[in-house]
């Protein structure tokens, strides 16, 4: 059973796209990455599968349900951490996530809350609507973990969070990934995290998904190409097939997908006083699909 699967996902908003003809797949036990920058479509992916909005047309399955006709059961199964998070601001700490434990059933929940809120340095007396942005999201975020989600949603939740803070979240999810088998969606800007954390992710580009890495096995695809000197052969390397990430008067950053051996000829220009080719990473990634190569 897939934990995700979609086939042709699609939302307009009256003749605007949000999202169009996505397809992914996600197995269980993954910790899964989407990728994208502000408009891409991540919100709204997340948004229809759990049933927030209605797809103008394509269909999905979470854990194996429909997630229009057994919306119900998927929500009980799974957890959900918004990129904003709004609770009643005369809620405390710990009516908010006393309330998520015990409509999930969750033994022992006093004794799980406790180690949470030491966890995540919460005063699980506060209220909410006198809370800081990171501390409201660290809320959300127990609210989520208390319930021992099978799939655990996750949408920019490091937004706000110190980096302690970030620590403590990334290493109880890893921990509930490896030896309870959740499943994890991380949407998110940050993606050191992503590649520090997740085994494949997916890059959505104008409601689109335009590539799928897998990260767990390396298998990063292209190099890097990193050029300093004058008169640089950059537009050699473009004619084979490279792509500009950036470049200056004096130097160049490139991405190479191809078989690295047909462009060393190239690389043996005269102007080059130093160059360096590494395995591309998931920064470089990005930048090439959505920077387009920025001359500066």
């Amino acid at each position: 059973m897939k934990a995700i699967e979609t086939h042709d996902l699609t939302k307009f908003y009256h003749k605007k796209r949000a999202i169009e003809g996505v397809n992914l797949t996600v197995e269980e036990g993954e910790l899964f990455g989407f990728i994208g920058p502000n408009g891409a479509g991540k919100s709204t992916t997340i948004k229809l599968l759990l049933n927030f909005i209605y797809a103008s047309r394509g269909s999905a399955t979470v854990l194996g349900k429909d997630i229009v006709k057994q919306s119900a059961e998927i929500k009980k199964m799974v957890g959900y951490v918004p990129s904003e998070v709004r609770y009643y601001p005369q809620m405390t700490a710990n009516d908010i996530i006393g309330f998520a434990a015990k409509f999930h059933n969750i033994d022992q929940a006093q004794v799980q809350m406790k180690r949470y809120y030491e966890m995540f340095d919460i005063d699980p007396h506060k209220h909410f609507g006198d809370m800081s942005l990171g501390n409201k999201k660290k809320v959300a975020i127990v609210a989520g973990l208390i319930t021992k989600p099978k799939l655990l949603i996750l949408d920019e939740p490091t937004n706000g969070l110190d980096p302690l803070m970030q620590h403590h979240l990334f290493k109880e999810m890893t921990r509930q990934n490896q030896e309870d088998g959740m499943t994890i969606f991380l949407s998110s800007h940050n993606l050191r995290e992503i590649q520090e954390y997740s085994t494949r992710a997916a890059f959505i580009r104008g409601g689109e998904i335009v590539a799928l890495e897998n990260i767990a096995d390396q298998e990063m695809s292209g190099k890097v190409i990193v050029l300093k000197g004058q008169a640089l052969p950059v537009t050699e390397l473009v004619n084979a097939g490279a792509k500009v990430v950036e470049t200056t008067e004096n130097s160049a950053r490139l991405t190479f997908d191809g078989n690295v051996q047909t462009v060393l000829p190239i690389l043996g220009a005269e102007g080059i006083k130093d160059l360096s080719i590494t395995n591309q990473e998931l920064e470089d990634k990005f930048m090439t699909l959505y920077e387009g190569g920025k001359a500066k």
